[in-house]
């Protein structure tokens, strides 16, 4: 009969899990009592090492991470969020959480070398918003689409490109950038500022050119962005959304519907663009790429219900798909499942 393994057996496997986990590309890493080790990889979840996890040992590596008051903290909290340095470019974002009476942590990798807009499949169109000298641009998706990923991108190649000042309003970091033409500050909201709106704030203090939002959560974080906008500043935005309509209309909803009307108004005379992406799977069923849908300003009609024209497309994302298959990137039936999600 053999021994139960000690309490410690997981923390001690940790970091060799982060370890093998970086090696395999994983994104995310999930710690479950009742469960083994799992790892996300391309969106799919998959065992990490054959050990049986039980509430003792989630418990302990809770611990080690987040201290000895974690057990009051998660009963008064019901989360915990924290991070750790894996190496000079990457670090993991962790979560702990009660579930089932037990301690659950899951882990998602960030950092890394920020991919450039070819190796991400974004259209060279998307520059053209890039090279504005202020205005809004929505970066959006439905969920796993990987818009944060392009948002980094476009944020990139302005660093490489432009000399400006860059501020980033994240939450969390999901990469680190380095200097290059531009200078760069990144602001993690719970970290280096208490909310998004106070992250923008302290930017426009600062001799801003470009703010960077990864999400707008609330009213405030809105009228922040769109100030940032109307006063000549470059703004790029992730949204969840499906579509570019959808996209500019999450903004105006985020207002009280008294304000609609203004707020219509503040986006019609700013927004520069929106690019809608989604994720196609390659031939080798593992890796995937960007496919685009990207608009100009002729996204502003969009706020209205008016008719929009084929010219207010930079790119359509119909042709994108009928590329990556006419090049043998995509099967044919991955481009009509693409198509169909679309709605083309």
């Amino acid at each position: 009969m053999s021994e139960r393994p000690d309490h410690t057996q997981a923390w001690m496997r940790f970091d060799g899990w982060i370890k093998r986990a970086l090696e395999l590309g994983a994104s995310d890493i999930h710690l479950v009592a009742g469960h083994k080790p799992q790892v996300r990889i391309n969106g799919k979840l998959s065992e990490l090492d054959d050990f049986l996890l039980d509430r003792t040992q989630t418990r302990w590596v809770g611990i080690c991470l987040g201290g000895n008051d974690v057990d009051y903290r998660l009963n008064a909290e019901g989360y915990m969020h924290l991070t750790r340095d894996v190496n000079d470019e990457k670090y993991a974002a962790i979560t702990l959480a009660m579930a089932s009476g037990a301690v659950s942590v899951s882990i998602r990798l960030h950092g890394g070398r920020i991919p450039t807009l070819a190796q991400s499949n974004v259209p060279e169109a998307v520059t053209r918003l890039l090279s504005a000298p202020n205005g809004l641009v929505l970066v959006a998706g439905p969920h796993a689409s990987g818009k944060t990923t392009t948002l980094y991108s476009m944020t990139q190649w302005v660093n490489e490109n432009r000399a400006l000042h860059i501020c980033t309003v994240e939450k969390p970091r999901h990469y680190i950038f380095k200097p290059a033409k531009s200078i760069i500050q990144q602001r993690e909201v719970g970290r280096d500022c208490p909310t998004a709106a106070r992250a923008i704030d302290a930017a426009m203090h600062q001799d801003l050119d470009v703010l960077v939002v990864g999400e707008i959560s609330d009213f405030e974080t809105l009228a922040a962005c769109l100030q940032a906008a109307e006063t000549g500043h470059l703004v790029l935005v992730q949204l969840h959304a499906n579509d570019a309509r959808e996209a500019v209309m999450r903004l105006v909803e985020a207002a009280p519907e008294s304000m609609h009307p203004q707020i219509k108004r503040q986006v019609a005379n700013t927004l520069r663009g929106v690019i809608v992406q989604r994720l196609a799977t390659l031939m080798d069923g593992k890796t995937r790429m960007a496919v685009c849908d990207v608009m100009g300003e002729g996204a502003r009609k969009l706020l209205d219900n008016q008719r929009v024209d084929a010219g207010a497309w930079l790119v359509r994302v119909q042709d994108e798909i009928a590329k990556l298959e006419s090049g043998r990137k995509i099967s044919a039936d991955e481009a009509a499942r693409l198509l169909r999600e679309v709605g083309a």
